[in-house]
């Protein structure tokens, strides 16, 4: 406001600028004022921003290395192909961590997630298939430590089946091997597992499985100890593999062809093999005489059949058991068993498909060249008594 002093007698007068009755007029602020204010809401948005940034890096944290001890022990099974995406989702479903978003984006992250680059990751990350045991309420770094290390080295159980059992001796040895194992489950497996035999005539006048289950020693995941027909399954699929490469290589002989001989009934022949040959030089031998006696239609004199017809043990044989009037008795029927009577090996399956060339019509245990076990072959009968006299003197006959 400016005043003007004309007189000391005259009235004040007024700046026209300056009408006190006027409302229109305006205030001139000072320029301070408005950019204080500036600064003020400033530094307000700074402190907001920081407070709800400093909120969410503690929120976060808290997911990442969460408060208290790692809880109860969580066995988790990773799938394979499973997604970094389910996997977060089972880890939290399981109570491992809180949140499987956060996890997620942290892996994603490598470990270094920020809010303004979270969006940005893209490191690719694999968990291996297999089985962890992690905890309740880890935090994150630890969760991948337990990933990274792998998943638990499977558990196996040996079960060992040595060549030459009949079933019922099969499955009295495996109840012994894996005590998970129940007889009525395995006779259920065992039965319907017949129908699906791979070499298995329809028109066989016994359905059985016997010396089709192949001896070797397997191992059974901890999960699987009680699976009966699983178990039986893969003997039977291991037979059908051995026995269909050897079909092929070194393939049928070409007596057998001629003898007209199907390969069940190779089968049968191998079964007679192993329970005859005590070394794996006489198996071939074996295999001939057997071929020749079928060939010349003589019965096949074979004591195993005799003791499978029995049902006992050849060292509890009697003289009426060899006798004894049975399909499966070779003293007394000619031709064949309807069935294997042993499980066979590799071994006795080969010598079945391929028998050594030779005449003999004969053979007796003599422990020939001083091998314990060895058999002696002729070709006459006359031989065959002077190999007896021999297989007496050692207490064999």
């Amino acid at each position: 406001m400016v005043v003007v002093e004309e007189e000391l007698d005259d009235d004040f007068i007024v700046d026209p600028v300056y009408d006190a009755d006027d409302r229109n007029w305006v205030r001139y602020r000072p320029f301070w004022g408005g950019f204080a204010r500036l600064v003020v809401l400033v530094v307000v948005l700074v402190l907001a921003v920081g407070w709800v940034r400093g909120r969410i890096y503690g929120w976060v944290d808290t997911q990442i290395t969460p408060e208290g001890l790692p809880g109860d022990a969580v066995e988790l099974t990773i799938p394979q192909g499973a997604s970094v995406n389910e996997i977060a989702g089972e880890l939290q479903s399981a109570g491992v961590i809180s949140n499987a978003t956060v996890f997620r984006y942290w892996l994603r992250c490598d470990g270094d997630l920020t809010i303004a680059g979270f969006l940005g990751c893209d490191t690719v990350v694999a968990v291996e298939a297999g089985d962890y045991i992690l905890y309740e309420n880890m935090n994150f770094e630890s969760v991948r430590t337990v990933f990274d290390a792998g998943p638990l080295p499977e558990v196996f159980e040996l079960v060992r089946i040595p060549e030459g059992l009949r079933w019922s001796e099969m499955a009295l040895r495996l109840l012994e091997e894996n005590p998970a194992f129940e007889w009525e489950d395995l006779e259920a497996a065992y039965v319907s597992l017949v129908r699906e035999a791979s070499y298995l005539p329809d028109d066989a006048p016994v359905r059985s499985l016997e010396g089709m289950l192949f001896p070797a020693t397997y191992d059974i995941n901890a999960d699987d100890l009680g699976d009966e027909h699983g178990f039986l399954l893969r003997l039977s699929d291991e037979f059908d593999r051995r026995f269909a490469r050897l079909l092929q290589d070194p393939g049928l002989h070409p007596d057998i062809v001629e003898l007209g001989l199907t390969p069940y009934e190779v089968i049968v022949v191998a079964s007679l093999i192993e329970e005859e040959a005590l070394v794996s030089e006489d198996r071939a031998k074996i295999a001939r005489v057997i071929y020749n006696r079928l060939a010349e239609g003589w019965r096949l004199d074979i004591d195993a059949t005799a003791c499978y017809a029995a049902a006992k043990s050849c060292a509890d044989l009697t003289s009426a058991d060899i006798t004894r009037e049975s399909p499966w008795n070779t003293r007394v029927v000619t031709g064949l068993p309807p069935t294997p009577i042993s499980a066979p090996g590799e071994a006795s399956l080969e010598a079945a498909l391929q028998p050594a060339d030779g005449d003999w019509m004969f053979y007796v245990r003599t422990d020939e060249g001083g091998v314990r076990g060895a058999h002696r072959f002729s070709v006459t009968y006359e031989e065959h008594l002077e190999n007896v006299q021999i297989c007496r003197e050692t207490g064999y006959c």
